[in-house]
């Protein structure tokens, strides 16, 4: 009896310590990562946020035309097989009205949106003797003459009605990706975090990119590799398109960084007082992530 007990106890052990070893190896994995590396293996690592603008030419077959990505994207999100979130840190989940909601666009005659609104801006109404705009005194704003001076009142603005983006509208994607030296294989990977769908500036009234939603690039990789239609389109060779997940994988596009981890969390642009001046530093921390892995381990 005391012999099957101690039997009992030892077996109880070695579980108990499975679980806190297989506890232990969850928490030094990145969850979100499709293929994680040990944290004892990672030797240098940070976090790269990429724009990538779909009207590229070397961006083009993610985004052909009926199988645009971000088609794919809206269309999953819709059928309830992805999961969208409001921002990259990937916590809060969207609701599916809430998605529909941030890609409706809104078109109006006149007057100022809500959008317009809400940044600060104002109705000023003109009076007479009032500069007109453009360099000369403008008379009453909410009223037009014609040609035979009589005059006739015009409306403030014009009911809006809201209408949905095009998703051959939406040409901007941002990715966040670690960058990771992996010591024990000794080379680095891209080990990509998360892909959202930005409204790019020149859709927008208010004319800045707006972020729509965000996406785990694993359940991304997941949702590719199960769809056929989900293509990266080989224009060279019709017979040779690629899934979208291969496409990424073999880094099959460009993204140009705009921001890399830091505490102030600054983008380029910010830190360096303009957009070319960002663009450069961009161009230049590509080639120092590469000359770091390719310098690494001279002697």
């Amino acid at each position: 009896m005391r012999k099957l007990q101690g039997m009992a106890l030892g077996v109880a052990l070695i579980t108990s310590q499975l679980a806190v070893a297989q506890e232990k190896t969850n928490n030094h994995l990145n969850p979100l990562s499709v293929r994680p590396i040990n944290d004892s293996n990672v030797m240098y690592k940070t976090t790269l946020w990429r724009k990538i603008d779909l009207r590229e030419k070397q961006n083009q077959p993610l985004f052909a035309k009926g199988s645009e990505i971000t088609k794919h994207l809206m269309d999953a999100v819709k059928a309830g097989l992805l999961d969208a979130f409001t921002n990259d840190s990937l916590t809060t989940k969207l609701t599916l009205e809430q998605f529909s909601e941030r890609l409706q666009i809104k078109e109006e005659g006149g007057g100022l949106s809500q959008e317009e609104k809400d940044a600060g801006f104002a109705d000023t109404p003109a009076t007479g003797g009032g500069d007109d705009g453009w360099g000369g005194g403008g008379g009453t704003t909410n009223a037009a003459t014609d040609t035979t001076g009589a005059s006739f009142s015009t409306p403030t603005a014009i009911a809006s009605s809201a209408t949905e983006y095009f998703p051959s509208q939406l040409t901007t994607l941002e990715l966040k990706e670690d960058w990771v030296f992996d010591k024990q294989r000794s080379r680095q990977y891209f080990d990509i975090q998360s892909i959202g769908i930005v409204i790019p500036a020149a859709q927008t009234t208010l004319g800045f990119d707006r972020p729509v939603a965000y996406f785990k690039y694993k359940d991304l990789e997941r949702y590719f590799r199960s769809n056929p239609k989900c293509i990266w389109y080989n224009a060279a060779n019709i017979a040779q398109h690629k899934n979208l997940a291969d496409a990424f994988e073999l880094r099959l596009f460009h993204g140009r960084i705009t921001k890399v981890s830091n505490a102030a969390d600054r983008d380029l642009d910010d830190i360096y007082k303009s957009a070319r001046e960002g663009m450069l530093q961009s161009e230049q921390l590509e080639n120092k992530l590469m000359e770091f892995e390719h310098n690494l381990w001279e002697y």
